[in-house]
């Protein structure tokens, strides 16, 4: 399936992000829940917007994702770009804080700007968030300001099964040109009969409101999303 053109606003103080001890900047309590905007995924401090009209789905059907996004990144640790999240299909709407944790996963991939550049990000949480970053290929479009294209597909070897995550070059005809591999999460599949998966577009602008370089809002458009699942 794919969709059409969309854009996503983030405000000051966004994130999807876990770090210990503490730091939990997807969790949200109940009564901040019932004030977020309606592009606010329940449990992302992060405006998203969904990829799977149907709505999460067994992960063992998932395929593959794949989105193409374009964002004038400024401030430290903008990021826009792929959001898979992994739930429990028995999970408890009023699970405390610990057994949200322990009830679901997630990976998002795509741009973050860091050190005065956007590279190539992708973070995988199963407990904490493990963070990657590289820049993108030689051929990206204005050196990532232009449209980026990101892919995280199933993949099977003799070793096993894993999500892999890509970077694609597009030609001028808006097929694929180049692949360049940037993630294997080897554990996404462990225990797919367990987990269902939803697959949205995010953008977040984790920098205060006193830090941010130009306009307040970080405005990200995206076009080509597919999602494929059997």
């Amino acid at each position: 399936m794919a969709s059409d053109k969309f854009t996503i606003t983030a405000a000051p103080g966004t994130d999807i992000w876990r770090k210990p001890p503490s730091t939990n900047r997807y969790y949200l309590p109940p009564y901040l829940i019932a004030m977020l905007q309606w592009h606010l995924h329940p449990t992302f401090n992060a405006p998203t917007h969904p990829l799977l009209p149907s709505g999460p789905v067994p992960l063992r059907t998932f395929q593959r994702a794949r989105l193409t996004f374009s964002g004038p990144w400024t401030t430290q640790y903008d990021q826009a770009g792929l959001l898979l999240h992994l739930t429990k299909p028995n999970a408890s709407a009023s699970a405390s804080e610990q057994q949200a944790q322990q009830q679901d996963r997630w990976l998002k991939t795509g741009i973050e700007f860091y050190l005065h550049r956007p590279y190539l990000s992708t973070v995988a949480t199963q407990s904490y968030a493990d963070w990657s970053v590289t820049p993108p290929a030689a051929s990206t479009p204005n050196n990532a300001t232009g449209p980026v294209t990101i892919e995280a597909r199933r993949e099977t070897d003799a070793l096993g099964t894993s999500l892999w995550v890509y970077q694609l070059v597009l030609g001028a005809d808006g097929e694929e040109a180049e692949r360049w591999p940037l993630r294997e999460c080897t554990w996404w599949f462990a225990e797919e009969g367990d987990w269902n998966v939803d697959v949205r577009a995010m953008a977040a602008r984790p920098a205060e409101k006193g830090s941010v370089v130009g306009a307040e809002g970080l405005v990200v458009e995206f076009e080509g999303a597919e999602v494929e699942v059997k």
